[in-house]
């Protein structure tokens, strides 16, 4: 089974330049291209946040119009540049959320031989991330359903400290996620937020994030460091189970880059709902 994770994707529907810099719809079409020649197909996409880059709806039509042809099976997640609300009428069954928690954009798939979790960790107008009670109640009942079961968690913002300071913002509740997260050893955490690929292990579980369809971030250790991009290459995560072990894969977008940069991150926005 191939599941495929495509994060920050910062798509506009006014053809204008994400931050003044990052054509954001040629990444889309790279992305486009190599998709339609990638065999075997994917089983899955998950797409976690950042889709838009600040919430419009003709950007949510543009990445529908897109993806669809190519995947019979997308499931989507709000990052704080998203909203919610278009996201529901726009997008429809990729974020249809569980209806025992409506308000949140989280569901479970179930029917794979691995089962997808998808959390929704955003808060309208947070850049940061969110657990409130009744998502981490959701999620520990859904673990708690079928323990021992593969099971990949997605989310948008990562809980785990990535060393650039300007990223490590604190995530609301984290100490009940990391409780829930500890309790199941057969589960593998994968977000994004992060615009490049960082693996490690939180509360005792492998953990990861994808490299962004759009611009990467620029790689700074310090207390100041991950507010700027640069023009690496796009890529995202290919998680893949063979039916004993899974592995993730980094995969490269076929495309332009022209590593220039570093960038600020310009007129940025993280839109509340009407």
């Amino acid at each position: 089974m191939r599941i495929l994770q495509l994060s920050d994707f910062h798509l506009r529907g006014d053809g204008r330049r994400s931050y003044r810099v990052t054509d954001t719809r040629r990444c889309l079409d790279e992305l486009v291209r190599h998709l339609e020649a990638l065999t075997p197909a994917p089983d899955a996409m998950v797409l976690t946040g950042d889709l838009a880059d600040s919430g419009d709806a003709r950007a949510y039509e543009l990445l529908r119009e897109a993806l669809l042809p190519l995947c019979r099976r997308i499931y989507a997640l709000p990052g704080n540049h998203d909203r919610r609300d278009r996201m529901r009428s726009i997008l429809g069954a990729w974020c249809a959320p569980d209806p025992g928690i409506p308000e949140f954009l989280c569901q479970a798939v179930e029917d794979m031989p691995v089962r997808l979790l998808l959390f929704d960790s955003m808060s309208p107008g947070s850049h940061s991330g969110h657990c409130p009670d009744a998502a981490a109640r959701w999620l520990e009942a859904k673990l708690r359903e079928r323990p021992g079961v593969p099971a990949l968690v997605f989310m948008h913002h990562p809980p785990f400290k990535s060393g650039m300071g300007a990223m490590d913002e604190p995530f609301e509740n984290v100490a009940a996620l990391e409780k829930i997260l500890g309790g199941a050893p057969w589960a593998t955490l994968a977000c994004g937020h992060m615009h490049r690929p960082i693996f490690t292990r939180y509360a005792g579980i492998p953990a990861m994030t994808s490299p962004a369809v759009a611009m990467q971030l620029e790689l700074d250790l310090s207390p100041e460091g991950g507010d700027t991009f640069r023009m690496e290459c796009s890529g995202y995560l290919l998680h893949h189970w063979d039916g004993a072990q899974l592995n993730s894969h980094v995969c490269q977008i076929p495309g332009t880059p022209g590593f220039d940069g570093p960038y600020p991150f310009v007129d940025k926005v993280n839109p509340t709902e009407d």
